[in-house]
């Protein structure tokens, strides 16, 4: 039946398709080309809009008449000819453009459900940042973005690629999968080590939260990021910029875009740098524990293929180098107390200064042809990911008390290589009453987990010469998944619009894991339906309902620890999602308030867990058989005048625990999941002179309670081990004068203190209040400041 649903949902599409003469065109104004102009036959439903090149493309009547729209600008008609290719130049309207007329917002489009269309108008809950807010709010990664987003939260620790982000109350699991998908320009980032990645060149960042199985497969199970960069166009344009900061931080950035061939052919190419000494002493070393160094380079070559057809070549290339394992440990630092997860003192003692690095490269295609009243889309990838740390092992323990020699340090190496294909098809007439998507997506991915802990036999050997090897894990593992989807959308009327779609993942796994020879295979299918519909009961005012599932792929724990209940086997997680909101604007645009609701049901959630058989421990993940998250997300924007905006969002999450092997986890909160959190952010921009300008932000971020473990661990009740709220914030000052700009910037200016992450060790010894072995904390980053410059050319 579920593959019945899924084909007609395929092939319905086909048979509606136009039959009238094709045109093509871009459209423009004076400085740079228009995506999401309107694009309509004169007293006809026939229309387009124009793509992220401010390309169009539509069947019309010979000696018709094409009417070109867009918020801001003149409407132009133009006549249909001979000419089968129309290219238009729109004016500004400069009724908008006087000062004393207070503007409203903009209406954002994105591609979050894989098609451009107003965000306003999706029956999901999605935040846009432009290249502009981006500029002035100084997001620099991708955590740096997630952080000001009510509901999500965004942490790192122990080494260059291990994040920990949650989306309403989902986390990540610890070397496992991201709750949320990651997506460049198209290109899927399947390896979640590349979520703390810099951003630079970057024209748009999209969040869409709720489970996005749908478009986007497995793992998307709280949501997706889609990032788009800043694409190449006619005439040669540039930009260099340097900043330096404290911790002897140096930043520098370059790109370059221009044509090979006008309107036929374009280039653009970026490099980012950025080296940082760190900011938390290792006071045993005399060394910074957090220094970091990221290099990141982006190509970009775009061919137009007659009037049609665009072909796009991408390669990137990340490299990083930073401290790893850098907690602090409580036996060595008395200000840091024993089983107080609020507890901020003290600095990392670690006789062995941890170092790791994370290597990656990108290479991907991406087709685009456009057909009568449809297009094709293919977007083909292989990514190479490569992470390397070490660190001392038992810096906690009373075994480690040889001096600047360590007892024992670790070794991890964590590397996947990884091929994606995905087809679509979708229809092009955006005003249409039917819209439409089908595609195929197929990912290969090949990864390997290596750890081992290496024991000095002889503390005077600074050489390592003499030590003893223990081989903790080494697996080597391989996914393959095979996706078939379909929407469909329909406007019932000018106010209904309803919304359904369907996939199904195909997924087979395989594991060798090397230390006990053991080798495991299994295949299962993910079903994935999608379902909305959204009402607008005002102009501008609408109210949506949806439901979609989705899952996050099972695999393998490297080894059983039957003790702690960590079993071989690791079973894909599935999220039910339901979301009921409102969209709403007021005040000729000036005032966007919109209002979510969601509620999300976990079968087999994944939970990461520490065990011990009593001769080792191991960092595990198990499944829990069922668990729930509800709550209420509010997120606003204010025009208080041309100069000033108040942008602002608030979460409030409730989670429960509510089947599980563990008892004692049941009515527990889900773990890394705060409570709550909000956002306010304060825009100012003023007209300094002729050529000048200022514009300024201060944004605070709050992020509430949040408990770091499922269960009750070893006899410790949950409720003990909590983050308390803390709150962030950062600010930022730019003058702009012709093309020179120079800017101040500050990050958590109060240097408010908290834990990335935190572990009660202490339990092992039977005495977590203050016993031998001690407690261990990821310190937050302190405050950071700079001033950096850059120039257009």
């Amino acid at each position: 039946m579920k593959q019945n649903l899924l084909l007609l949902v395929l092939f319905v599409p086909f048979l509606l398709f136009s039959q009238d003469v094709k045109l093509n065109g871009t459209v423009k104004s004076a400085s740079e080309v228009l995506p999401g102009v309107n694009v309509l036959e004169k007293d006809t439903n026939n229309g387009t809009s124009t793509d992220a090149d401010g390309n169009f493309s539509i069947k019309a009547k010979e000696g018709g008449t094409l009417v070109f729209s867009s918020l801001g600008y003149k409407t132009k008609e133009i006549k249909i000819n001979n000419n089968k290719v129309i290219n238009v130049t729109l004016d500004e309207d400069a009724s908008l453009l006087k000062e004393v007329t207070v503007r409203g917002f903009s209406d954002v489009r994105g591609k979050a459900r894989k098609r451009l269309e107003s965000i306003q108008s999706m029956p999901e809950s999605v935040t846009a940042v432009t290249s502009q807010q981006i500029d002035i709010t100084g997001i620099d990664d991708i955590g740096g973005f997630l952080t000001q987003i009510p509901g999500i939260s965004y942490s790192e620790s122990q080494d260059p690629g291990t994040v920990m982000i949650s989306v309403r109350g989902i986390p990540q699991i610890r070397y496992g999968a991201s709750p949320i998908a990651t997506v460049v320009d198209g290109v899927y980032l399947a390896s979640a080590d590349l979520n703390n990645q810099s951003l630079f060149d970057i024209d748009q960042i999209e969040v869409i939260k709720g489970a996005q199985g749908l478009f986007y497969g497995k793992n998307a199970i709280g949501g997706a990021v889609v990032i788009t960069t800043k694409q190449p166009k006619n005439g040669f344009e540039g930009k260099v910029k340097g900043g330096y900061g404290n911790g002897n931080t140096v930043d520098l950035e370059s790109n370059i875009s221009g044509s090979i061939v006008d309107n036929k052919s374009f280039y653009r190419f970026g490099v980012s740098y950025s080296n940082s000494d760190g900011f938390i002493e290792n006071t045993t070393l005399k060394k910074n524990v957090d220094f970091r160094k990221d290099l990141s380079m982006r190509g970009l070559l775009k061919f137009r293929l007659g009037s049609s057809s665009t072909l796009s070549l991408t390669g990137q290339h990340n490299s990083s180098r930073s401290g790893s394992v850098t907690y602090v440990n409580s036996n060595d630092n008395p200000d840091f107390e024993d089983f107080n997860p609020n507890s901020f003192k003290g600095n990392p003692t670690a006789d062995f200064l941890g170092v790791g690095t994370l290597k990656s490269t990108i290479v991907a295609a991406s087709f685009e042809t456009a057909f009568d009243g449809f297009k094709l889309e293919s977007h083909t990838s292989y990514s190479d990911v490569d992470l390397f740390y070490n660190g001392d092992y038992l810096a906690f323990a009373p075994i480690d008390v040889y001096g600047p020699t360590p007892a024992a340090f670790q070794t991890m190496n964590r590397t996947s290589r990884t091929l994606n294909e995905e087809l679509r098809l979708l229809s092009s007439n955006s005003l249409s009453k039917l819209q439409w998507n089908l595609g195929l997506f197929y990912q290969n991915v090949d990864s390997n987990w290596d750890t081992n802990a290496f024991y000095n036999e002889d503390p005077t050997d600074f050489n390592y010469t003499n030590t003893a090897i223990d081989r903790l894990s080494a697996d080597n593992n391989t996914l393959k998944s095979l996706g078939l989807f379909g929407f469909l959308e329909y406007n019932l009327t000018d106010k209904f619009n309803i919304s359904a779609g369907l996939r199904n993942e195909w997924e087979t796994l395989e594991n060798m894991e090397n230390v006990s020879g053991v080798k495991s295979n299994r295949s299962y299918n993910a079903f994935q339906p999608k379902l909305s519909a959204s009402y607008k009961f005002l102009k501008d005012k609408m109210l949506y309902a949806s439901y979609s599932r989705g899952f996050r792929s099972g695999g393998y724990n490297s080894l059983v620890v039957p003790a702690s209940g960590i079993k071989k086997e690791i079973d894909p997680e599935f999220t039910n999602s339901f979301e009921v909101g409102a969209k709403t604007s007021f005040w000729k645009n000036r005032f966007i308030f919109n209002l979510a609701y969601f509620n999300t049901v976990f079968e087999n959630q994944q939970v990461y867990r520490f065990g011990s058989d009593g001769v080792r421990s191991f960092l595990g993940t198990v499944n829990f058989e069922e668990s729930k998250a509800s709550g209420f997300e509010v997120d606003a924007k204010l025009r208080i005048s041309n100069h000033f905006d108040l942008l602002s969002g608030a979460s409030f999450i409730k989670t429960e625990i509510t089947k599980a092997f563990e008892a004692s986890a049941i009515g527990n909160k889900i773990p890394f999941a705060p409570q709550s959190s909000f956002y306010v952010g304060l825009f100012a921009h003023f007209k300094a002179g002729e050529n000048s300008k200022i514009s300024a932000n201060i944004n605070v971020e709050n992020k509430g309670k949040k408990y770091w473990f499922a269960d009750d661990l070893y006899g410790t009740d949950q409720k003990d081990v909590f983050q308390k709220p803390y709150t962030l914030i950062n600010t930022k000052l730019i003058y702009d004068i012709k093309d020179f700009t120079i800017g101040l910037w500050g990050k958590n200016i109060f240097n408010t203190q908290y834990n990335q992450e935190w572990w009660p060790f202490g339990v092992f010894d039977g005495d977590p209040k203050g016993g031998p072995i001690g407690d261990i904390r990821t310190p937050s980053q302190p405050a950071t400041y700079g001033i950096e410059l850059s120039y257009k050319f």
